[in-house]
């Protein structure tokens, strides 16, 4: 099962857990032993280190274990450097590879504003959180300083976020009691600001949280290699126009749009105007359908959003339409699409 599965990292808990259970049987279990899934940082006396490292790789063909012990007094473990003293108590302080390059999102980045500053709250948590001596503190504040600057923000930005972070932390230190949780509705956007930043205003006036999904993803800006299935063979919302005035007709199809073209075009043969709208215009005003500039306008794939997006190419037409019958879905939000059109 690939790691990608939503069970995996309960397996994998599971499994780590059987193991912690026979060391303990084998009275092998070290007195300190912290796990992280399968990173763990243990407490072992020496004599009994390569007794506890044997057992443990005896148990799956498949699993083994490494060590890496401390080197003067100190050892990385996940996110962290912990230092032995010489009065044998611990200290910690923030732990980066050789190889971090500490780039983020630069400020100059097409991305919504909380996605930029989430990897600055997320050091800032852990600067707060972690108990450090006040060296160690005031040196990491310089190091996320540093990476801000790097990033192209200024001094402000990286206090706004640590002072937001300490005061945080102040007011659980001081209180048991927890502020009262509103329930919270979301919604994700593409961030596209000139249409975006006013859809969240309305929606925030109507109880809703707008979070934002970066475009232009590596699988979107690199070219598929599967052939492109032609319009003609896709569903969605199509366009038929007619050649003797500017009228058009905005419909939707769960199957292939020449499938439904040729409905149409059956529809208008036999003048049944029951069937087809394009057929009513045709018929009733004696007008000839542009047939060879039918065109698919949007290609989707599921049947459950069809409804929304022809409420919305309807909505927004700027042109006479055939339809006779008014959007399914009214929203005063669709006005805003022709920016993004």
């Amino acid at each position: 099962m690939g790691m990608g599965s939503k069970i995996s990292p309960l397996l994998a808990e599971l499994f780590m857990s059987d193991f912690e259970d026979k060391l303990k049987t084998e009275k092998l279990f070290a007195r300190v032993w912290k796990r992280y899934v399968d990173d763990i940082y243990a407490i072992v006396k020496e004599r009994y280190l390569p007794q506890t490292l044997n057992w443990l790789n005896t148990q799956h063909e498949k699993i083994k274990f490494t060590v890496e012990r401390e080197v003067d007094g100190k050892l990385p473990f996940l996110d962290l450097l912990i230092t032995r003293k010489e009065d044998n108590t611990l200290k910690f302080s923030i732990f980066r590879k050789p190889t971090s390059t500490d780039r983020y999102i630069t400020t100059d980045s097409n991305h919504f504003g909380a996605q930029k500053q989430a990897a600055f709250h997320s050091m800032a948590h852990r600067l707060v959180n972690i108990p450090m001596e006040r060296e160690d503190f005031a040196a990491e504040s310089q190091k996320i300083q540093k990476a801000a600057e790097l990033n192209g923000y200024d001094k402000s930005f990286v206090d706004k976020i640590i002072g937001k972070h300490i005061r945080k932390k102040q007011r659980q230190d001081t209180t048991t009691l927890q502020p009262e949780k509103e329930q919270i509705h979301r919604i994700s956007l593409p961030f596209y600001p000139k249409v975006t930043n006013h859809i969240r205003k309305i929606l925030k006036r109507h109880g809703f949280h707008v979070v934002h999904k970066s475009g232009n993803t590596l699988q979107e800006l690199l070219n598929n290699q599967k052939d492109k299935v032609p319009p003609e063979e896709r569903s969605g919302i199509y366009e038929i126009p007619c050649k003797d005035c500017p009228a058009v007709y905005i419909g939707q199809t769960r199957r292939k749009f020449k499938t439904r073209l040729k409905e149409h075009k059956k529809a208008v043969e036999n003048e049944r105007t029951n069937d087809s709208s394009v057929a009513m215009h045709s018929i009733c005003l004696q007008h000839e359908i542009d047939w060879g500039n039918a065109k698919l306008l949007k290609n989707v794939r599921k049947s459950s959003h069809l409804n929304a997006w022809e409420s919305m190419y309807i909505s927004t037409a700027d042109r006479l339409l055939m339809n006779e019958d008014e959007a399914l879905i009214s929203s005063p939000l669709f006005q805003l699409t022709k920016l993004n059109l």
